[in-house]
């Protein structure tokens, strides 16, 4: 049985709306760094789990070349930089502001789905919800 797609963007909603309230109790208790490495914990607990195919994608990542290489090295990049600045966000305001304007990432998705792979996922619904949320944040940065 397959969970429709919404049904577990909903889902990732709903844990999202449960883990920011507890980094923002977590950042005025530990540091930025130690509340990131417990983001690490479960990953480093599951691993030995998931083994083969750790391996698996050891070998296949060795077989890459170039861009898909570099892309893929990106994610650990990305994700790190992007969990240091929302928590700096949630920490020097709290977890309901930075959330809502760190909810702006579906537009900038969409730019750089295109700018890095070409990929085009726009239609009128895109542009209209995007420009709603750009104009949410934008209400919410001038009023706070």
């Amino acid at each position: 049985m397959q969970i429709p797609w919404y049904i577990t963007a909903i889902a990732a909603a709903m844990v999202w709306g449960i883990h920011y309230p507890l980094i923002d109790h977590a950042l005025k208790k530990l540091s930025l760094f130690s509340v990131l490495l417990l983001t690490v914990v479960p990953l480093l607990l599951l691993a030995p789990f998931f083994s083969n195919d750790i391996i698996q994608d050891i070998k296949t990542f060795s077989q890459l070349y170039g861009f898909d290489k570099l892309a893929i090295l990106s994610i650990s990049i990305t994700s790190v930089l992007a969990s240091v600045l929302l928590f700096m966000s949630i920490n020097n305001k709290n977890a309901t502001l930075a959330s809502l304007i760190e909810i702006t990432y579906p537009v900038f998705v969409v730019l750089f789905a295109f700018v890095i792979f070409r990929q085009v996922h726009i239609n009128a619904s895109v542009i209209i919800g995007g420009l709603l949320i750009m104009s949410g944040a934008a209400l919410i940065i001038v009023n706070n």
